[in-house]
């Protein structure tokens, strides 16, 4: 792709297009890697089959083959709205061998979100299944560039892929050259607009990810990986089956995020490296169920507290990899691993990122200074300018431009980097709660909250105020029913004057039966703002 095609998405092609060292350069090359290394080696494990490296990449080059009869052609969006199952990653792979731009679509979002999604990225294709097929029909008059929509769990509407799964289809795939820098994924993330954007990334971007993950130590190349987390994340895909791929290892599919088959299932397959949201992680200490030796347990989605932490690591031994990534990066830009982190601290910069925290101005600031966080490529070493940032959001200049301006990615996060080099996040720059000309973050009283044991979870969100500008309320969901809110409300308040300036500490207390969350389990603020201050 040329330069000066970019432009026409609203994006900025990549600063410098070099290569990961030792790695394949693209995501197909990863499965092709794989098949001629170990074809007969367990590539994917659901609980209805079980498949080879030779069989997925017979099933993605038959794929790819009724792609390509369908009329898709590198470029073109292809939309997958399905569950966790290995035709979601067969479809992957295939769009990515293909050389289109691929776009998941989570299956508990609303019809309106689906629709904006679909509409936005003009995706040519949609994959779906029966359980949601009436609500996209419903939509198909509003979408004029959506040609096809294949229903695959219904022989009638499935446009060839049941065949094409069971390689009824004698055709072979053309196998055009993929360019690794090209658009290959629209990553819809709401983050705190309720809006959704398209981030870009490129099959480089993916690709990047366990490769550096893997050489760099950070996650083991040699550990039996699953997820319960919804694949159509295109995150949760990276670290999952491109990862263990990857490392020529098996991709498991958990049963479901509830805790106790869940870890029942952790034993049974044993699993080595999973990731949870914390609400999980909660559940998983409520439930005090044993893990299995040797599993590597992260925590992402949102952040980890203090709290949980320390019980987790009293319950278990070892300590709960925190992190902190966001769908720009992609996936993780500073991690813990199996070490002590400083209070509130997420990680340390994954080595082939250089993490900084800089001014509205775009100054870096000094160690310890609250900032915006931001990153991109380091300058020496074997990893020099070989990541690249995102190419941008779909189709939107100025919010790229936004994004990417002075050479960095702009998170959009506060937060501070210690002489040590951890990273601590103090909140989302759109979060920021200005109290009567003061700086409030949330995330610093969330972290005071949390460690009351009656407190399950917590958010603090603003509200508008004539006088204030913006009062403070905290958004409380007990740990457990019957408990006395004014006293619990009295308790934190007393736990808030001890640990925080009178200014922070929080201005009225709403208490919750259950939070408005997506589908990563982290507490929708936008939905819990209308809640607390309703709009007429």
């Amino acid at each position: 792709m040329k330069d000066e095609d970019f432009a026409t998405y609203g994006l900025q092609p990549p600063p410098a297009r070099i290569d990961p060292p030792n790695s394949p350069r693209d995501v197909a090359e990863i499965l092709d890697r794989a098949i001629a290394s170990a074809p007969d080696a367990e590539a994917l494990v659901e609980a209805s089959q079980r498949m080879t490296f030779a069989q997925v990449g017979s099933a993605v080059e038959s794929v790819t083959t009724l792609f390509e009869q369908a009329g898709l052609k590198p470029g073109d969006r292809i939309a997958a709205s399905l569950g966790n199952t290995c035709d979601l990653v067969i479809a992957f792979f295939a769009a990515m061998r293909l050389g289109a731009v691929w776009v998941g679509i989570n299956k508990i979002l609303p019809a309106g979100d689906k629709r904006y999604i679909l509409d936005h990225s003009g995706a040519k294709l949609l994959l779906a299944d029966a359980s949601i097929a009436e609500q996209i029909d419903s939509l198909r008059g509003e979408l004029s560039a959506l040609a096809h929509v294949w229903v695959i769990d219904e022989p009638a509407r499935d446009g060839g892929w049941h065949a094409a799964r069971t390689m009824e289809s004698q055709a072979r795939a053309s196998r055009p050259p993929v360019d690794p820098y090209a658009p290959a994924a629209i990553m819809y993330t709401s983050g705190t607009t309720g809006v959704p954007k398209g981030v870009v990334h490129s099959q480089h971007n993916m690709v990047v990810v366990p490769a550096a993950t893997f050489a760099h130590g950070i996650l083991s190349p040699d550990a039996s990986r699953g997820a319960a987390l919804p694949l159509t994340i295109t995150n949760v895909m990276i670290l999952g089956p491109i990862s263990a791929f990857f490392a020529i290892r098996p991709f498991k599919f958990g049963p479901s995020t509830k805790v106790a088959p869940l870890v029942e299932w952790l034993h049974a397959e044993q699993i080595g490296q999973i990731a949870f949201v914390p609400t999980m992680v909660y559940d998983l200490l409520q439930a005090g169920l044993d893990l299995p030796p040797g599993l590597s347990l992260g925590a992402g989605g949102a952040p980890l507290p203090q709290v949980i932490r320390e019980a987790f690591f009293k319950r278990y031994g070892f300590h709960i990899g925190t992190s902190y990534g966001l769908t720009e990066a992609p996936t993780v830009v500073a991690i813990s691993g199996d070490q002590v982190t400083p209070d509130g601290a997420s990680g340390l910069a994954v080595p082939h990122m250089d993490v900084t925290i800089r001014s509205e101005d775009g100054l870096v600031l000094p160690i310890g200074e609250t900032g915006e966080v931001c990153f991109g490529p380091v300058s020496e070493g074997p990893w020099a300018g070989v990541y690249t940032p995102p190419l941008g959001y779909w189709r939107e200049p100025e919010r790229t431009a936004a994004l990417l301006r002075g050479g960095v990615v702009h998170s959009g996060d506060h937060g501070r980097l210690n002489d040590e080099g951890w990273l601590t996040i103090a909140d989302r720059s759109s979060e920021l709660i200005l109290r009567g000309g003061s700086n409030v973050y949330p995330a610093e009283i969330e972290r005071i909250l949390h460690r009351h044991d009656d407190v399950a979870d917590c958010a603090v969100v603003g509200r508008p105020d004539l006088r204030m500008g913006m009062l403070t309320v905290a958004c409380v969901l007990p740990a457990r029913p019957g408990i006395d809110a004014d006293a619990l409300r009295d308790e934190l308040r007393a736990l808030c004057a001890e640990h925080l300036t009178r200014y922070k500490i929080p201005d009225e207390w709403r208490f919750f039966e259950e939070f408005p969350r997506n589908a990563m389990g982290k507490v929708v603020k936008p939905k819990l703002r209308e809640l607390v201050a309703p709009t007429n």
